[in-house]
């Protein structure tokens, strides 16, 4: 399957409304799996993505919940109609269309994994646990479980974003969508995403904490502009290594600057 979707996202992150939309033809990403584009809001700075962000935690992902494949749904304010309701009749029918569409097969495994295809967005939702909170928010607590939505990876290609994997712990900076923001899915009313792609996932392990994204080079905005405007420039994956309370006094730094 040769196939690029393009998804263009503001500063929460992913505009799912434009899933389907965008998408066009173009090239395969790595084993044979669509490509995906993105055009995401560019930060530089833990600081910059706390902004952005509805809410900072870290968490430990407990378990996919489901799958689904955005088709991108009725439009807000768009009535739904009930194809089996009885009085859904079609008072002007085409004589050539003769065939009954066929149910949606229910998938083995995972409700809704499966496969790519053209005209949908495949989307991967996990269940997390709430463990710390750098910017609080939305009601949202320690030992609280919420659901993060992301591209499913498993199915497409795109760069710019980075795999949840359960059993690992994350620094998260989310925004909220709620039914109104995200009419083609329907599985998960309210969930979370990550501002800017990878650009607000940050990994934790045993050696600190490193950003997901390379385009996050410091913890402050200071620090990155003054860093970006230097000759040294560093490269790659993980360019620094800080730690939860490192990410607590950005949070705290970008909370001062909306004042």
């Amino acid at each position: 399957m040769n196939t690029t979707m393009r998804i263009y996202a503001g500063a929460t992150g992913l505009a799912l409304a434009c899933l389907t939309a965008c998408s066009g033809a173009g090239s395969s990403g790595s084993a044979g799996k669509p490509q995906i584009e993105a055009d995401y809001a560019q930060y530089a700075s833990a600081e910059e993505v706390s902004v952005d962000a509805d809410i900072a935690i870290t968490a430990a992902v407990l378990s996919v919940q489901t799958k689904e494949c955005d088709e991108g749904g009725d439009p807000p304010g768009e009535p739904t109609i009930d194809p089996t309701a009885a009085d859904s009749v079609d008072p002007d029918p085409d004589p050539s269309a003769t065939d009954q569409p066929k149910p949606t097969e229910t998938p083995t495994g995972v409700a809704g994994d499966g496969g790519a295809d053209t005209t949908c967005m495949p989307m991967v939702f996990m269940k997390v646990r709430v463990s710390g909170m750098m910017k609080r928010g939305f009601g949202v607590t320690e030992g609280d479980e919420i659901v993060i939505g992301n591209i499913d990876t498993d199915a497409v290609s795109m760069e710019g974003t980075t795999k949840l994997s359960v059993g690992k712990q994350y620094a998260l900076y989310l925004t909220q969508l709620v039914a109104g923001d995200h009419p083609g899915i329907t599985s998960v009313p309210t969930f979370w995403i990550p501002v800017g792609g990878n650009q607000g996932i940050f990994t934790i392990g045993t050696g600190g904490v490193q950003p997901a994204s390379s385009n996050i080079v410091a913890l402050t905005a200071a620090d990155a502009s003054e860093l970006l405007g230097s000759s040294a420039q560093p490269s790659g994956k993980g360019r620094f290594t800080t730690s939860v309370a490192g990410l607590k006094k950005a949070a705290a730094l970008a909370a001062e600057s909306k004042k």
